[in-house]
């Protein structure tokens, strides 16, 4: 199994097997940006791939609410590049309609 690691709960062991494999988990961070929207999932999709035309390498994910009555659908936009990160989230806002977004956080 791969990207599994057992390590002990005893700190000054957990310490010294951590730092024999500290590097492995170094990388730039994951940025982060979730959108809550009032339109479903369905009217969604087109504009949400669309958007995944333009900014490939951006990590998009879908998530329908059906109990909360603020919002239908919670939109992540994620990567690595905090700038590309942006220019994704203004277009994707911009092809919304105007009272789509409940809030971004």
């Amino acid at each position: 199994m791969r990207n599994v690691y057992v390590l002990p709960g005893v700190p000054e062991i957990f310490r010294q097997k951590f730092d024999a494999i500290r590097e492995r988990f170094r990388d730039d961070p994951i940025h982060l940006k979730n959108v809550f929207v009032r339109i479903g999932e369905g009217t969604l999709a087109a504009h949400l791939n669309e958007l995944l035309r333009h900014y490939p390498a951006l990590l998009l994910g879908s998530y329908p609410e059906f109990s909360n009555p603020e919002y239908r659908v919670k939109v992540t936009l994620e990567s690595r590049d905090p700038t590309y990160l942006e220019a994704a989230l203004a277009v994707f806002v911009k092809g919304l309609p105007a009272d789509a977004v409940v809030k971004i956080t």
